[in-house]
């Protein structure tokens, strides 16, 4: 590791991830503003609640250019948890006029507003709760916030955002279901945990799966315990303000490997573009034509349409469905390379599988029982007369074997007929069903997405990662 080349890299991302002055007075400004107007807001509704400004900007964590204004109202526990979703919602819609407002409603309602293309705020009511009294998801927060705030130096903050540009830069930042990565609070507690950003990456680049990281010590001596509990997650961080919470709990195992294996790579080659990645290559429709006649495999888009549910609900009904068609092709003998998924969040989105062939041979051997076994007599009479029986039943190596036609060789076929009705009865999620039922779907096979890749610059982006498959840092020089 060239240490001048490291130091003046790090140095360089302080600079860009450091808000300005100038940044700081606009984007605290406007915080504070649409505090005190939330607040006269639930007091003209005489709604009861205390609004405190959280997350990033509370903790002094936030990414220059890359700010959330996470504003939390804390009510009273009496306060029936339908008001939420009534009362307060609509005193939060007043508050943020003018604003490009999105509902959410995974497990806990919140309004999320766009003031600029870079700037979002949230308003999230919570209940007033003293630890471990949680009645909703959202209660810790004014807790974590706390901790950190308490425990945090301003060097430490600088090393927690060059934690978060780095993790944002190899993709594996943020706790929603789509990435299954790691939370802004969980890249705190790493740097109280380990001291720096350097010491978080040479420590990552030795974790294995099961690191338990805990700042309080409620485990000391009793990690099997510990263990039970968070089901020996990839990653075990015990949240500091309560001792049954994995802090990692969202992070799927292969974004756990990713971290660590993009730790290991920058420390060996540090490189300004680990932070700052380089724009991905979208090939024009004709070279991609090219590229898919000439790759050897065959890409199958499973495409569907509007799928009422908002964002975390939905990647995770789509990851769901993912894994349901892979193993309905699977069983009847498509192999399956890889698959992903993509989605606008709004009018597409789509599966796609890389298959050995689209079209697989139309006769399968089938072995049977030994000679001797029990079930002879079965397997004899289920085959000897079918229909789909080519040849046999006949004796291989002391077992009865057929050849028998399949029933799906060609895998569009298969998609089309076992999905004509939702495809529930396969395994696929059940608000894609509905969209299914409501708005039809599409199977294309290669060179057919052409059409909607010319469209669709996201997905353009998205499938030119996925033809590559591998990390862009493996190809910096």
């Amino acid at each position: 590791m060239k240490t001048e080349n490291l130091k003046e890299i790090l140095e360089q991302v302080r600079g860009k991830v450091t808000p300005s002055p100038r940044e700081r007075k606009r984007v605290e400004g406007l915080a504070e503003k649409l505090r005190k107007r939330l607040e006269a807001e639930l007091s003209r509704r005489r709604l009861p609640g205390e609004v405190r400004l959280e997350g990033s900007i509370a903790k002094d964590t936030w990414l220059s250019g890359d700010a959330d204004i996470d504003l939390f109202v804390l009510v009273p526990e009496k306060v029936p948890r339908k008001r939420f979703h009534d009362d307060y919602l609509k005193a939060f819609r007043k508050v943020l006029e003018g604003y490009r407002v999105v509902g959410r409603f995974a497990e806990h309602p919140y309004l999320e507003a766009w003031v600029t293309s870079k700037l979002r705020v949230n308003i999230v009511p919570c209940y007033k709760v003293k630890p471990p009294n949680w009645k909703s998801a959202t209660d810790r927060t004014p807790y974590h916030t706390e901790y950190v705030k308490a425990r945090l130096s301003a060097e430490s903050r600088s090393e927690v955002r060059l934690l978060k540009r780095f993790m944002k830069g190899v993709a594996v930042y943020g706790s929603d279901i789509k990435t299954g990565g790691f939370s802004g609070y969980l890249t705190e507690l790493l740097i109280l945990a380990y001291g720096s950003f350097l010491e978080v990456l040479r420590e990552a680049s030795r974790w294995r799966p099961g690191v338990l990281i805990d700042l309080e010590g409620f485990y000391e001596g009793r990690r099997e315990e510990a263990e039970k509990l968070f089901e020996e997650h990839c990653l075990m961080v015990v949240d500091p303000v309560d001792k049954t919470r994995n802090v990692a709990s969202p992070l799927r195992r292969e974004v756990f490997d990713l971290f660590r294996a993009a730790a290991r790579r920058f420390l060996d080659k540090p490189d300004l573009r680990f932070f700052y990645p380089p724009a991905v290559r979208r090939p024009p429709p004709e070279k991609l034509k090219r590229l898919l006649k000439a790759r050897g495999t065959n890409l199958v888009f499973v495409k569907f349409g509007r799928v009422k549910a908002v964002p975390d609900i939905l990647w995770g009904q789509l990851y769901k469905t993912e894994r349901a068609l892979k193993n309905l092709m699977e069983i009847h003998g498509f192999q399956v390379l890889r698959s992903k998924v993509w989605s606008d969040e709004e009018k597409a989105s789509i599966i796609v599988f890389e298959l050995e062939q689209a079209r697989i041979g139309r006769v399968k051997k089938h072995l049977g029982p030994p000679l001797t076994s029990s079930q002879e007599a079965r397997f004899l009479v289920k085959h000897l007369k079918a229909e789909e029986t080519v040849a046999g039943p006949y004796l291989e190596d002391g077992r009865w074997a057929v050849l028998t036609c399949r029933k799906y060789f060609d895998v569009r076929r298969l998609l089309l007929e076992q999905l004509a009705r939702g495809g529930r009865e396969v395994g696929v999620a059940s608000r894609i069903a509905d969209s299914i039922k409501a708005y039809g779907f599409q199977v294309k096979v290669d060179t057919e997405i052409l059409s909607f890749y010319r469209r669709k610059r996201d997905f353009q982006a998205f499938l030119a990662e996925f033809l590559s498959g591998k990390p862009f840092w493996l190809s910096l020089e």
